[in-house]
């Protein structure tokens, strides 16, 4: 038998097995399907094997290795098909189908994909993708018999990791009911929430390696190899067989990070800043030995280095003097085959700033603080000026630092990029909101105490509390058993507690309230009231809030009503970024101030007084109130 004769006979083979394992029977042959390897392509077009061309968009990595598939990197575009939209769109899926795909994941996004056809425009969600976000892979579907008026999408995600450069089969089927999502042959995800008929966007593109709709644009960076869309939906046996063909990509060489072009990606930030250390962190898109070079003027006459390479740095300044100001900088030295030839041997230095350890017990202080810096940087970025101008000493951020936890961007560009006037200079202490997501991100940018997510710290004569109320907070649980603890033997003049959700606020942010019956009204969040308790018992004498984009204070609350004296002020301080919100048309008792708008608050504490300042976005002062205290009584 000849050559050809033999891949006829194999081609035929693997149809012919394609048709008995697929729940489909009709349609064996693929609506379209891509083979990535260089005889495909011709002057930027790759041949189908079924299906419309695909116009690339752009030029595949060179692989002098011989592997398998095509590598892309740093597209502006994915590849998209070629043939007009009413030409194709004929014959994609109405009831159930299969998405198959052999590809890698080098860079990790918020909306990866492999296979995208779709729109996602606010609530208007509409069409499927086979894709990944920073650490999973997912399917995504919207149809006919989940259509709530304008659409609704269903995201499935993995239970089980991708590894970078790593080939992974990755499947996702649908039979009219049930969303199935494969990784390396096994089933790693399920959902019954969409039923019908495919709801299909009517300007949908085909776009492979990319997720692309109107306002999105998302290409693949990583290895293709081929992929897949059948008008069927096939069976786990399908899939096994797909995967044991496969075996051999699935054992080639994992490809390393493609070679960059130095940066820093997060300028040098402060965190965990004591009377005689400091934690300076920054990151770079290269593994390197970074470096920390500092002083008490400005030409930094000592240096400090990690101990390894890393790509986010950290280093500790160590035995430093109480309420000093030092000088610092860092120093990444671009080598190695992360980088690109042209740039070997650049050192990246940034700009000399400044740092100010802390105070001793009895010093006065100030401090600034936030809450929900998503969405809008450059309302942060004015806000983080203006605190500054206030020279405080650190900063607290109640939860939200992000709008999606998950987008890699999101943390370098919105947040860094928007505080960096504050946090380059102060430290900042966070809570987590629930856009963080508790991903990934939050973690590798904080060094703050294990578990990380709850932790306290002291500054000079008060203490802080800083919890995660997205997680259980009820009595019995870590977090309500660990601030019992911590509370109880506090020694501090003053206790602050911070976590997202507000236990009282008058604004509609849950369910609508106002619109019900107002005894219906939850007037604060039921996941974090279980905390009160613990507030009066200890008579903590602040709680800070975001999670409401609008400015509140409360009157002193002790057994939830406004009391004289001897109770906690609550305050929402949630307007740093997010969409602006107003409160709801009934006043509560425990209601004393609101503003809507864009702001944050400026605390200063000296010995029993401590006073909040509320300045807008213009730096006009909206609120102030002062509270006073007396020596604790030495027992």
């Amino acid at each position: 038998m000849n050559l050809r004769a033999y891949g006829y006979f194999s081609m035929l083979f693997l149809l012919v097995s394609t048709e008995m394992i697929l729940s489909h029977p009709a349609g064996p042959e693929p609506l379209v399907a891509y083979d990535f390897h260089r005889d495909a392509i011709k002057d930027g077009v790759l041949t189908p094997r079924f299906g419309p061309a695909l116009t690339l968009g752009g030029e595949p990595m060179a692989d002098v290795k011989g592997l398998a598939g095509l590598r892309f990197n740093g597209l502006k575009h994915p590849h998209q098909a070629k043939a007009p939209i009413a030409e194709w769109k004929k014959n994609l899926p109405t009831r159930e189908f299969t998405i198959a795909a052999w590809c890698s994941v080098d860079v990790p996004k918020q909306y990866g994909a492999v296979f995208s056809s779709i729109e996602d425009n606010g609530g208007a969600e509409a069409g499927f993708a086979l894709g990944y976000d920073d650490s999973r892979f997912t399917a995504s579907l919207a149809t006919k018999g989940a259509d709530d008026g304008n659409g609704r999408m269903t995201i499935l995600r993995s239970a089980k990791p991708w590894k970078s450069g790593q080939l992974h089969q990755v499947v996702a089927t649908y039979d009219g009911a049930v969303l199935t999502l494969y990784m390396d042959g096994e089933v790693v995800a399920t959902s019954k929430e969409q039923s019908g008929e495919l709801l299909i966007p009517d300007d949908t593109r085909l776009v492979v390696g990319g997720y692309l709709d109107r306002d999105e644009n998302f290409p693949h960076d990583g290895r293709l190899v081929n992929v897949r869309l059948y008008d069927s939906c096939a069976k786990a046996e399908w899939v096994t067989h797909d995967f044991e063909h496969g075996e051999e990509w699935r054992r080639q060489e994992v490809d390393a990070a493609p070679p960059v072009t130095p940066e820093i990606l997060v300028q040098p930030y402060l965190q965990w800043i004591t009377q005689t250390e400091a934690t300076i962190r920054w990151e770079t898109n290269f593994p390197c030995v970074g470096q920390v070079s500092w002083g008490l003027g400005v030409k930094t006459d000592q240096l400090v280095s990690e101990t390894e390479p890393r790509m986010f740095h950290e280093i500790k300044l160590t035995n430093l003097e109480p309420e000093m100001l030092y000088y610092y900088k860092t120093i990444s030295k671009a080598d190695g085959p992360a980088v690109v030839m042209s740039e070997a041997e650049k050192a990246l230095e940034t700009a000399v700033s400044t740092l100010q350890t802390a105070n001793l017990p009895d010093t006065p202080f100030g401090f600034v603080v936030l809450s929900d810096t998503q969405w809008q940087p450059k309302v942060a970025v004015s806000l983080a000026n203006a605190a500054w101008d206030l020279r405080p000493n650190f900063v607290v951020i109640a939860g939200d630092l992000v709008d999606a936890g998950n987008s890699k961007k999101q943390w370098t560009n919105d947040f860094f990029g928007a505080l960096k006037p504050l946090v380059e200079r102060v430290p900042f202490y966070p809570v987590l909101g629930n856009h963080e997501q508790d991903t990934r991100f939050y973690y590798d940018y904080m060094s703050l105490p294990n578990p990380e997510y709850y932790y306290t710290y002291s500054f000079g004569n008060t203490q802080f509390f800083m919890l995660d109320t997205n997680r259980d907070v009820r009595p019995g649980t870590e977090q309500f058993k660990w601030l019992e603890k911590e509370l109880a033997k506090s020694t501090a003049r003053w206790k602050i507690c911070v976590h997202h959700q507000p236990p009282f606020t008058s604004d509609d942010d849950y369910g609508n309230d106002w619109k019900l019956p107002i005894r219906r009204a939850t007037l604060g969040d039921m996941k974090s009231k279980p905390l009160v308790e613990l507030y009066d018992r200890y008579e903590v004498d602040i709680v800070w809030c975001g999670h409401v984009h609008s400015y509140e204070r409360t009157w002193l609350i002790r057994n939830g009503k406004p009391v004289e004296k001897d109770g906690t002020l609550y305050m929402v301080t949630g307007g740093a970024g997010g969409p602006l919100e107003r409160p709801g048309p009934f006043r509560p008792g425990f209601q004393r101030h609101l503003k809507t708008a864009h702001h944050f608050c400026y605390v200063t504490v000296h010995g029993g007084q401590l006073e909040i300042q509320a300045y807008d976005i213009d730096g006009k002062l909206f609120d102030s109130t002062k509270l006073l205290k007396q020596e604790p009584t030495k027992k």
